[in-house]
């Protein structure tokens, strides 16, 4: 089996890691080894290649001291999986062979539950920064999950929206073969229900589909007053034309993988309305969001969104656990994680809770005009 190369051996030197730390190192605190994994490419590059910014962002902020590891040194291996669960398991296992004391990633949770066994059965924790099917920390007591689930965020759309545009009825258009977009059909159909809302029709789809036109048929003769996609973005932003070259005219509702600029870009106007639920947004004045936004604009040309947030907030959570306790192997790391109380992040002040899920609401947010902006029922 051929080892995969770092992503970028610019950031990343000689045997693929760098050392990162504070300018004064001690001595008696032993280097800690990370291994992060996005994909970059592929597919699903429009999740991973925002992650792969804010790790870079990340890392040039632990060399300047904007991050503070407290004196101990980190080697960070940042890896491209390119949408590949057998390439996931390709970077992983060699990654703990070599002594890894924390995995970050995968990006889907698709992949996060193939590569999770791997990392429990070295007792390595490993966290997810943008994971948020159903049953990510369940996996092992050291799976970690900075990312909001979708179950603790649908619940706070569903009710925001019920009580905005007065639902009644709903239709659900998921992939039905896919752990993410099954948790959005489950979640969403048991959240409506809830809250009185009649689920008039359920359609399907698959991975790779490009013509919605009969299941998006379906729904529009329901007659629903808003629509659910659970889908990734590159079904999704077809969804959406399509929804609207076939003149559908409820109001929508995405799932996670909505959330992301790339929606706008490829779905150009028919991604406005679109609602979906977030564990963050540019415009919210947590502590040092906005300056999180700045540096990264100013390096990459563009607004970070959900998914770069979300990774640099998991450094930001990594790095304070090693401060705060200098683990020194896998083991002490998931305690240090277990027990490193409340982080000042850009996605404001976190904390894990029992279950090693992030403890946080979230926001509910709408496309407007092309950009994501707080949901005021409009």
């Amino acid at each position: 089996m051929r080892r995969p190369v770092p992503l970028f051996t610019a950031i990343v030197a000689i045997a693929g890691v760098s050392a990162i730390g504070s300018s004064s190192i001690a001595a008696t605190y032993p280097t800690l080894k990370w291994t992060a994994v996005f994909d970059a490419t592929g597919p699903a590059g429009a999740y991973g290649a925002v992650q792969r910014n804010a790790f870079e962002l990340a890392i040039s902020d632990m060399q300047n001291g904007k991050l503070d590891s407290g004196g101990q040194q980190i080697s960070i291996s940042l890896q491209d999986s390119a949408t590949s669960p057998a390439q996931v398991i390709n970077i992983i296992q060699p990654a703990l062979t070599d002594g890894a004391s924390l995995i970050i990633g995968p990006t889907l949770s698709s992949e996060f539950f193939k590569a999770a066994p791997l990392a429990v059965g070295a007792h390595v924790p490993e966290m997810g920064v943008s994971t948020t099917a159903t049953g990510i920390p369940e996996l092992g007591p050291c799976v970690y999950r900075d990312a909001l689930s979708e179950a603790q965020i649908v619940p706070n759309v569903v009710k925001d929206v019920v009580a905005a545009w007065h639902v009644k009825t709903a239709a659900i258009v998921y992939g039905d073969d896919d752990s993410f977009t099954k948790s959005d059909y489950t979640l969403y159909d048991s959240a409506f229900k809830a809250a009185g809302v009649r689920i008039v029709d359920i359609e399907t789809f698959h991975k790779g589909d490009v013509d919605f036109r009969a299941q998006l048929t379906k729904a529009q003769q329901a007659r629903p007053d808003v629509i659910v996609y659970g889908a990734d973005i590159a079904e999704g932003a077809k969804l959406l034309e399509q929804a609207r070259q076939i003149g559908i005219t409820a109001h929508t509702i995405g799932g996670n993988g909505f959330n992301t600029p790339k929606v706008v870009a490829l779905a150009g106007k028919a991604a406005d309305g679109v609602v979906v639920g977030s564990a963050w947004y540019s415009g919210e004045e947590t502590k040092g969001n906005q300056a999180f936004v700045t540096s990264y604009r100013a390096r990459f040309g563009q607004l970070p969104d959900q998914f770069a947030a979300q990774a640099y907030a998991g450094v930001q959570i990594a790095v304070a656990a090693v401060k705060r306790h200098h683990p020194s192997d896998a083991a002490a790391m998931c305690e240090a994680l277990k027990s490193v109380g409340t982080v000042e992040t850009v996605v404001g002040p976190f904390r894990f809770a029992s279950s090693r899920d992030a403890d946080a609401r979230g926001a509910v947010v709408q496309i407007k005009n092309g950009a994501f902006g707080k949901f005021e029922g409009t």
